[in-house]
């Protein structure tokens, strides 16, 4: 099959769907009226003042996620730990990339590597980036807060990993 097709794929499904999104809208009925059973019952008096105040929709305030100052050094640190493998890792691969017996074993990396060398820093450092904005989105979820570090992690581990192998495989 050929590649562009497979790269395309993902593209073509999410423009094709999209005009078929329907968004969340306020209905068009009118606001519904609540009522409490024991207000319309027969032992209430109509003439007497009501026993309770009608049920009223309060808006929902989200919570907001306040970190820490040890969460944000740890984010900062990590930041620079993603970046740095990162560079480490493209910088390795641009040095033993003319190399004949090299070749690019990551299948996800494996369209990055023949770009000239500015295009594969940018696209790298680009990818760096989204990892750390990922994390700092998860650090600011009341369910994913305690998960944020993962991606960085991820992203160091595996860089320098591609850093490491590269570095023994030109010596």
């Amino acid at each position: 099959m050929n590649n562009r097709l497979i790269w395309c794929m993902p593209f073509l499904i999410a423009i094709s769907t999209a005009p078929a999104a329907i968004a969340q809208t306020d209905p068009a009925q009118p606001k519904p009226e609540y009522s409490s059973p024991l207000l319309e019952s027969n032992l209430v008096d109509s003439n007497s003042p009501p026993l309770g105040r009608p049920l009223e929709k309060a808006p929902i305030q989200p919570a907001r996620i306040v970190l820490s100052q040890h969460a944000g050094k740890k984010f900062i640190f990590l930041s620079a730990g993603v970046y740095t493998a990162v560079i480490l890792d493209m910088h390795q691969t641009l040095a033993v990339r003319s190399s004949p017996w090299w070749y690019e074993t990551d299948p996800l990396a494996k369209p990055f590597v023949r770009l000239p060398a500015p295009a594969y820093y940018a696209t790298g450092l680009a990818l760096a980036t989204g990892v750390n904005w990922l994390s700092w989105k998860m650090s600011h979820s009341r369910r994913w807060h305690k998960l944020a570090p993962i991606p960085q992690v991820l992203s160091i581990t595996g860089n320098l990993y591609g850093y490491h192998t590269n570095r023994f495989q030109s010596q």
